[in-house]
């Protein structure tokens, strides 16, 4: 995109433009990717537990192999 890729100009000094680097990665990775994916198993855990010994039914893809 040439949106982040633009050089500004501060009292003569150009400044790079914005870029993905690996410590942005790093912190996507970390601070939003781990957690979401640790509260969906988490969750799908929950709900596993759920079906199978609460509502006597069975959950997502055990169903086909059951």
């Amino acid at each position: 995109m040439a949106l982040f890729r633009k050089t500004a100009v501060v009292d003569g000094h150009a400044l790079p433009g914005r870029r993905l680097t690996v410590w942005a990665l790093y912190y996507f990775l970390l601070y939003f990717a781990a957690p979401v994916i640790g509260a969906t198993l988490v969750l799908d855990g929950l709900l596993f537990l759920l079906f199978k010994y609460y509502l006597d039914a069975c959950f997502g893809v055990f169903c086909l192999f059951g």
